[in-house]
Formats: C-alpha cells, structure tokens, sequence
C-alpha cells in the first residue's frame, strides 16, 4: 500500500484504500510505518547529521558524521530576533515578489524556482490544503490566488508569464540582498525557451554569475525517468549583485553538447555567465539560447 504521491505523476489506481492511521503494526504503508521511516530518521538525522560516502576501496558505502552541523534552531518573529545570537528562524508567508524585509539585510538567499513547464505546485498542493484548512485552521493562510503560480499550463504564452513572475521574485530577492551577499540556486532544462525566460528574469533583477557547478540530481534507474532522455545533473548556479565587485569573465562556448547530460548543464551555466556580462539586448539573448540549444 502506497500514498497518493509515491509517485512522481498523477497515478489512477484500480483500487483505492482508506488507511487505518490507529493500525498498531510497522506495515508497508501505514501511519505507523510512515512516521518511522520519514518523521522519526529525519528528526535523528536533524540532531546529528550524516553524508554517505565511500569506503577507502571505492566499493562500501558508508555514513560519515558531521559534527559540526545541527539542523535545528528557536523559531522568532521578528528581525530584530532574527539577527541576534544563532540558530534562531524566521518563518513568513506571502508572495516572493513583496518580501516583508528592509532592503539590503540578507546574507545569502538558497533557492529552488520553480521547474519551467512541468510541475503544477499549487494544483498539488490544493489536495493538502483541503484537509489542512479544516485540521489547522488557524497556522496559515490556506487561501491564495493560485493564477500567480509561475507554472500554468493553461496560459497561452507560458513563456513571458514565466519570465515575468520569476522576474519580479529575482528583483526582490537583489533588493533585500546584501551587497556581498550571494543569491544561489539550481536549474537544468533541454528547453531553450527555459533558458532564455531564466536569463532575462536574472538580467532584469541584474545579477551576474559567480561560478557554476555541476552535481547529480536524479538517479539513473529512476523510474520518472526512464526512456525520457532526462537531463541527470543540475547546475547549481551562484549570482551576486551587479556592481558586487565580481569580474570573473565567461566565454561564450562554441557549442553546448547535447549528447552527455554533465557537459550540457555546464555549458549552459558557462553560456548563462556570458550573456549576463555582455547585458545583450532582450531579443538576442533569446536567438542565441534558440541558435545553441537548436535539435536535429
């Protein structure tokens, strides 16, 4: 038995079950058996973190400790808590592009914006906020305006939406960033129009690219993503403000290759770093994601 969302896709089963949440045995699928496995290890891992790595032979995996992290912390409510003594948290809720924050305060702002044309985020979440509205009526706004979401399919040109909303989200994130600060986030798409909507969003808010890395993001033997010629790496991506001081150059490379998913992400970080620097005019930055990332 399998929640609703053990899957990466909407799934329509042939028979569907209602769980037992009293059910008093660790099996497959029960709240029990849940809450073991998700809740409880990651709450210990919180307390005292740990990587996987490999042993010295290269062949057995084995779990290295981190004794210096601790993902923890005292939940504030205001800045001014926020910025004295450690491991204190500020929670908010609301719109990225209206950030409740005076300008210049943030050290680092660590990301995920939302994938180009895949992922419907409010959808998901209105299966949850159903049960959640009536559960904890009073911890958050349950209702908002789903037609801002950046990702909806149901627009005609999801292109310029895109850019635009994630346009607004970079502006503030520049705004309340400080001047040293860094802006850092992960992306890969095989679509040129993603990258081309993710630049001009980012020239908009006027960042310029740092530096880039390449790291894995998806297993291999996954099934979301066999057969789908799924990119495997991301691009982690770190910005800072324009006129931070930042002077590393980037060429434009000759060519992106499409036959290998690390070099591919690479290079387009590396493309990303150059129109930046060069600020090139909107409607060339758009030819060239379409010229470089052209199929056969």
């Amino acid at each position: 038995m399998r929640h609703t969302f053990s899957h990466h896709a909407y799934s329509f089963p042939y028979t569907a079950v209602e769980n037992n949440p009293v059910y008093h045995r660790a099996a497959s699928g029960t709240l029990r058996k849940l809450f073991n496995s998700r809740i409880l290890r990651a709450r210990q891992w919180a307390a005292a973190p740990r990587e996987r790595d490999l042993d010295a032979e290269g062949k057995t995996a084995v779990f290295v400790p981190i004794p210096t992290e601790h993902d923890g912390g005292t939940e504030v409510h205001t800045l001014a808590d926020l910025q004295s003594g450690t491991h204190h948290f500020l929670l908010r809720q609301g719109s990225s592009t209206a950030l409740s924050l005076p300008d210049g305060c943030v050290d680092a702002i660590v990301t995920d914006p939302p994938y180009y044309d895949s992922v419907q985020y409010s959808d998901l979440a209105a299966f949850f906020r159903v049960w959640l509205r009536l559960l904890l009526p009073d911890a958050a706004r349950w209702e908002y305006d789903g037609s801002q979401s950046a990702v909806d399919p149901h627009k005609l040109d999801r292109e310029s939406r895109y850019r635009e909303l994630l346009g607004g989200v970079f502006v503030e994130c520049a705004r309340v960033l400080k001047e040293n600060g860094r802006f850092v986030f992960t992306f890969h798409h095989w679509n040129p129009k993603a990258w081309a909507a993710l630049t001009l969003a980012l020239k908009q808010a006027g960042f310029r690219l740092v530096n880039r890395y390449v790291v894995y993001s998806e297993n291999p033997v996954s099934v979301h993503i066999a057969n789908m010629k799924a990119l495997l790496h991301d691009a982690v991506l770190v910005f800072a403000p324009e006129g931070a001081g930042v002077d590393r150059q980037w060429e434009r490379p000759l060519a992106i290759d499409q036959t290998d998913s690390e070099a591919f992400c690479r290079d387009c970080g590396t493309l990303l770093g150059a129109l930046l620097a060069e600020n090139a005019p909107d409607e060339h930055i758009t030819q060239i994601w379409r010229q470089m990332l052209r199929t056969s």
